[in-house]
């Protein structure tokens, strides 16, 4: 261990509440209060790669970091740092062996490693990522790094920080939206708020423990304040739409991911590089809000944009094809634009998801029908896989199955088989039913009860389509087509009576 004096140790200290309030003032990414050994010109860049590091801005963070060793290389919790930068959980992305590079650089050895800390605070957060980092599979190393964290945040219960990656990983290994988890962590995300308003993890994990639209009214404040408290932060600019898709707050939703795509690609050296995964998160999500506010030339305009990335990048990278198919699925669905040059669009599928390959024959299948083209449908059909339905709670996972039950049924129904129609129809609605609530553009791509209540409405079973459209706005608050669907059907119930 490096020795240091006790008067450098409080001059860390204090100097890490001033530099954490410059930070906060200077980079807009919030406020913690961290104690770290290192040299005092380091500090700076260390704070706010933390500050990243909870607001998901993961290439930033990495670089603060990198600064911050550039500076001083004896930093160890910089290392600490860098290293979980690779480390991104809640998207269930890792890349552990560039996580493990960075802990070689700092030392051969757990035991050289945790020399090169300061304290033994330090020494035990470097200890919970040696752990993270270890033996055993991903889902081994990271219960046993919860169960790491929830030590850390017991023996230092005054850290905020330890907390707060504490209340992240709750999250992260919930299985499923475990509704006791989610609210477990959204409690210790008060508790910080309670003694720092300002800090931009308690703020961003108390939204994602909320974005469901049963517990979204509890993240209201969250949604309000994060924009304001962390500018800087892509991420945080488009974190409230989770609270306000939940609650079908269209305007204000469609305000957070214009700010956020906007700020992406204000970082951009030419606005054609190919965007980031915050741009493409934002741009979908904004294509979506539009939509369900009827803004359809505004929406058209946002897909032109990926439209543009896929013919130019394309070939590079699937995430402007993956993309590009989960956003103009959600824009035809929705808008039935059934003759438009979108629904027309060929997609290069090469190398996509299940999901995204399901999902885009669906809309190819769907476009068919509605063109009276039965053999069409049954052609994107055989091809959109989902034959076998997966054992998850994962709705992404899921999804496939569900799509392939929803256009057989709508195959059978254009064909006379209304019976076998609704029964492939319930079947993926049931089944659908079973799956978590989860946030944010409707996945898949349709909800199956709105589809149910179409079927029931088109054979004048109108109260059945009430049912079923009530249980899709349930789950999809404020759907434009599931709204519009009940008021037809509470309508014509009405002339009928």
């Amino acid at each position: 261990m490096r020795p240091m004096k006790t008067a450098r140790i409080l001059a860390l200290i204090l100097g890490s509440v001033l530099l954490s309030l410059a930070v906060q003032a200077q980079e807009n990414y919030g406020m913690t209060e961290f104690e770290a050994t290192g040299a005092a010109e380091a500090q700076p860049a260390f704070l706010r790669g933390l500050l990243q590091l909870h607001n998901f801005e993961y290439l930033d963070a990495r670089a603060s970091f990198r600064e911050a060793l550039a500076i001083d290389p004896d930093f160890g919790m910089a290392y600490w740092g860098e290293a979980l930068t690779w480390e991104h959980g809640f998207w269930r992305r890792t890349d552990p062996e560039r996580s493990r590079a960075v802990l070689q650089r700092m030392g051969p050895t757990p035991e050289a490693r945790a020399a090169r800390m300061g304290t033994q605070r330090e020494k035990d957060y470097l200890a919970s990522i040696e752990i993270l980092f270890g033996e055993g599979t991903q889902d081994e190393r990271n219960l046993a790094y919860l169960e790491a964290l929830r030590a850390l945040h017991e023996k230092y219960p005054d850290d905020l920080d330890a907390a707060a990656f504490y209340a992240l990983y709750i999250l992260v290994e919930a299985n499923g939206r475990d509704y006791a988890r989610y609210m477990r962590a959204g409690a210790i995300a008060e508790e910080i708020l309670e003694r720092n308003p300002l800090h931009p993890g308690a703020l961003h994990y108390a939204i994602h423990s909320y974005d469901d639209p049963i517990h979204a009214p509890l993240g209201l404040r969250m949604a309000r304040d994060y924009i304001r408290v962390a500018p800087s932060a892509v991420h945080a600019l488009h974190m409230g739409s989770h609270i306000y898709f939940a609650l079908g707050m269209w305007e204000e939703g469609t305000d957070r991911n214009i700010r956020s795509f906007e700020e992406s690609r204000a970082r951009q050296a030419d606005p054609d590089d190919l965007y980031d995964n915050q741009g493409y998160h934002a741009l979908t999500w904004l294509i979506y809000s539009l939509t369900q506010q009827g803004e359809r030339e505004r929406a058209r305009e946002r897909l032109a944009l990926i439209e543009k990335q896929v013919e130019m990048h394309g070939s590079d990278s699937p995430f402007p094809r993956s993309n590009y198919v989960a956003a103009r699925a959600s824009y035809i669905v929705d808008t039935q634009e059934w003759d438009s040059h979108y629904a027309d669009a060929e997609i290069d599928l090469t190398g996509l998801s299940p999901l995204s390959v399901a999902t885009d024959y669906y809309v190819r299948g769907l476009v068919a029908l509605n063109r009276g083209d039965t053999d069409g449908a049954r052609a994107a059909l055989e091809s959109m896989g989902g034959e076998e339905p997966v054992a998850t709670n994962d709705d992404r996972a899921a999804s496939p199955h569900l799509l392939r039950l929803a256009l057989a049924g709508q195959i059978e129904f254009a064909s006379g088989n209304s019976d076998r129609a609704l029964a492939l129809i319930r079947e993926a609605t049931d089944l659908e039913s079973e799956l978590p609530i989860d946030y944010g553009p409707a996945v898949p791509v349709q909800p199956m009860a709105e589809l149910l209540a179409d079927t029931y409405l088109a054979l004048g079973n109108r109260d059945m389509a009430v049912q079923y459209y009530e249980l899709s706005l349930r789950n999809a608050v404020g759907r434009e087509r599931s709204l519009a669907g009940l008021n037809r059907a509470r309508a014509e119930t009405m002339t009928r009576r």
